[in-house]
């Protein structure tokens, strides 16, 4: 990851996030522990890349993809919690489903004080 463009580390996050969510649902824990293990790489290396990552990580607030706005959400709440807030928001008023409940309980423990980030 270290070597990766932005770009790459982009396209990356964003297609771990869509499989870490296709293999939830199937059911395929270890293919999602590895796409969960895989984002976070990519979105940790994102924000460690100063203004330029952190503004990569923002723009897939956009994505087409609502699991991928929901990880980029995450990721964000560090350092740009009123749009990742915002996102989570809108995410936790969509369908019934994984998305929806992710969202609805990040905020809850994001607003409780209980989420912590690390660089590790």
């Amino acid at each position: 990851m270290k070597q990766a463009s932005i770009h790459e580390l982009v396209a990356a996050f964003a297609k771990a996030a869509e499989l870490h969510g296709q293999a939830s649902i199937e059911g395929a824990h270890r293919a999602a522990n590895a796409q969960y293990d895989k984002l976070n790489a990519a979105g940790r290396e994102l924000r460690t890349r100063g203004e330029d990552g952190r503004s990569a990580l923002t723009g897939l607030l956009q994505d087409s993809n609502p699991r991928v706005r929901l990880w980029a959400a995450s990721h964000a709440l560090e350092f740009a919690p009123v749009l990742a807030e915002a996102e989570r928001e809108r995410l936790s008023q969509g369908p019934a489903g994984v998305v929806r409940l992710d969202a609805e309980m990040t905020l809850s423990e994001w607003r409780s004080g209980n989420l912590k980030f690390t660089e590790s």
